[in-house]
């Protein structure tokens, strides 16, 4: 069968071990950085055409820059010299399914399966695929021997998940949802699907709630081999893309090692510096961050947002006289941004004025009415100052321009606890443990409205 199976996919594609090898000219108008790749791998590969994992490498770089077809062909050549490397039929697998050729895409992501027993991946893709089908059945039996190879993946559960959802087993589906999240608290896309499941039970309420936090929820599904092949991506701005991306889900230590990467091909690049200036800072190697956004505002003082990053800096470094100076800078140039005044509302409170600090914020909000962050600060900022109508307000349009925020719905209990309001307390304290049960905060709060009603 496999054989067969194989021989398929060669003829279709012209490949064959023995074929003759491709060239950069075929793989059409591709970029400089992705050329020199491929144009190395095929270096390589002539070497020893006869290498599988020579094969897959070139089929990982085409794969990783958009050249499906090219990977396609490489893969299939890959598995017809090595038919017992699991990694190239799952690979296989995948450019078929992005090629829109499902039976294809199937059959190999399944003979992937029996050939690595303990890659949860090869089954839980197979799951969503089949699911893709309304083969429920054959989906749930993917799923579940996903569970069994990792009972700790959160993928294989959400796939089951859906399954049911699919089936209108919606019971089943909210149970299992509960549980998984439990163990994952906060998971976005585990949340949209309870949600979806509330609703369907007509619990309303919570259902508002659920499907708020997972809105805009992706399922992020380990997947070490994909991870291995996303490394042949080329092209300094995908590359950019990528860091800025690790940056922005708390990914610090991967977006450090692509930046300092890419600052080795253009090291007089200011935009990248600066972006890395800014990386190392939140990665908390402040004093490399600060000397490196330094270099940048030395080179070009209007940089006004790397004014803020470097205030940000300082502050962190509680150097309250650069952090003002800089963020004053900033203000300088821009009098519009609400970030700098976000900053500087920052600045203010260490300080120790908190009326200062909270018309900051204000201003921040003036001019980004969607600042969760200056909301959230301000409202601290009031408790402090013993106001908690004032800082109910900040943290209550916190929560609904961001219900994901624990700190938020921690600040809405602290708030209507000093109010006396002990039930929207519980409530708030509910969703704040939905998402992040093991915050010293929520815990602290929690145990603060225990003692109140004792």
């Amino acid at each position: 069968m496999v054989a067969a199976l194989l021989a398929v996919f060669l003829m279709r594609r012209g490949a064959s071990p023995s074929a003759a090898l491709p060239s950069v000219e075929s793989l059409g108008a591709v970029a400089p950085e992705v050329a020199s790749a491929a144009r190395e791998a095929l270096d390589s590969l002539a070497q020893d055409p006869r290498d599988a994992g020579r094969w897959g490498r070139f089929g990982m770089i085409c794969e990783a820059n958009g050249l499906v077809g090219p990977a396609r062909d490489a893969y299939a050549t890959a598995a017809a010299i090595q038919p017992s490397e699991a990694k190239w039929w799952y690979r296989l697998a995948i450019v078929e399914a992005r090629s829109g050729r499902m039976d294809e895409a199937i059959a190999a992501m399944r003979r992937a399966g029996e050939l690595n027993t303990t890659y949860a991946p090869a089954q839980w893709r197979l799951g969503l695929w089949l699911l893709d089908r309304d083969d429920t059945d054959a989906a749930e039996r993917a799923f579940v021997r996903a569970r069994e190879i990792d009972p700790r993946d959160v993928s294989a559960a959400l796939g089951l998940a859906r399954v049911y959802l699919q089936r209108r087993q919606d019971q089943p589906a909210a149970d299992l949802l509960e549980r998984t999240l439990a163990n994952n608290p906060g998971d976005r896309y585990a949340m949209q699907l309870l949600g979806t499941a509330y609703r369907r039970l007509g619990r309303t309420a919570e259902s508002e709630f659920a499907l708020a936090v997972g809105e805009s929820g992706e399922p992020a599904w380990p997947d070490p081999w994909t991870d291995e092949m996303m490394q042949y991506r080329r092209g300094f701005a995908v590359r950019l893309k990528d860091a800025t991306q690790y940056f922005v889900a708390g990914r610090m230590a991967e977006a450090m090692a692509l930046l300092q990467q890419l600052r080795l091909e253009k090291p007089d690049d200011l935009a990248l510096l600066d972006h890395l200036g800014e990386v190392s800072i939140a990665a908390g190697k402040l004093d490399e961050g600060v000397a490196m956004l330094e270099q940048v505002v030395a080179r070009d003082p209007e940089r006004f947002e790397t004014q803020v990053n470097l205030a940000s800096g300082y502050l962190k470094q509680n150097d309250l006289v650069r952090a003002r100076a800089a963020v004053d800078r900033a203000l300088a140039v821009n009098s519009r941004l609400g970030r700098a005044h976000e900053t500087k509302g920052l600045i203010l409170w260490r300080g120790g004025d908190e009326a200062g600090a909270v018309d900051a914020f204000r201003t921040a909000l003036h001019w980004d009415p969607r600042n969760v962050r200056a909301l959230v600060w301000a409202g601290m900022v009031e408790m402090n100052r013993n106001r908690p109508r004032e800082a109910l307000e900040q943290f209550g349009a916190a929560t609904r321009l961001d219900p994901t925020r624990v700190e938020a719905w921690v600040g809405v209990a602290n708030a209507t606890m000093a109010l006396g309001a002990w039930d929207r307390a519980a409530a708030a304290l509910q969703h704040a443990a939905q998402l992040n049960p093991d915050s010293p905060d929520v815990k602290q709060a929690a145990e603060h409205l225990r003692s109140l009603r004792r």
